[in-house]
């Protein structure tokens, strides 16, 4: 079993100090009105599941959990929120070049700039160290289109609490 960072073994049980800290530091990040939303599952794998460890359903919100529950178990190899009533996500794969920097021509640059000069509610690596997810306030319908693709509902997005900055020259996967 992996924890929250893609090591060997659960933070809790298995995990050396720095794994510990590393885990901590990345829950961390993440902003305190997406953990106050009742959306938090565990994940194995990309397949969300439930702090007990059975599976979890991105429609069916009594399979959901509070941040806590999901930060304090075991259980799987990480853990998501899923999307919905407001919570939306772009996920740009494929986005950052081996230096964590963003790839000149890629489709995605457009959604960046915009949300620079908008803003978003937080914005981190994904889990291949080439992508990012972007968390936005939005009901807009779902799409994709040309590696680009925005999630709004009925989705669960596996996080990794590694914060991303565009004003950084080079954002590290760790």
């Amino acid at each position: 079993m992996a924890d929250d960072n893609g090591h060997g073994g659960s933070s809790q049980r298995v995990c050396s100090g720095r794994c510990r800290v590393e885990a901590y530091r990345r829950r961390k990040a993440i902003p305190e009105g997406m953990k106050t939303l009742h959306r938090w599952v565990r994940a194995d794998g990309k397949r969300p599941i439930r702090p007990d460890g059975r599976p979890a359903s991105s429609t069916d919100p009594a399979t959901w959990s509070a941040f806590d529950e999901v930060a304090n178990t075991g259980e799987g190899d990480g853990y998501g929120i899923m999307l919905g009533d407001g919570l939306a996500c772009y996920d740009l794969d494929h986005i950052l070049d081996k230096e964590g920097r963003v790839k000149p021509g890629h489709p995605g640059r457009i959604i960046l700039e915009r949300l620079e000069r908008e803003g978003c509610l937080f914005a981190e690596i994904s889990s291949s160290g080439e992508g990012l997810h972007l968390f936005v306030h939005s009901d807009a319908p779902s799409w994709r289109h040309d590696g680009v693709e925005f999630y709004s509902h009925g989705r669960f997005i596996r996080m990794t609490g590694i914060k991303w900055n565009p004003k950084r020259r080079r954002n590290a996967h760790q």
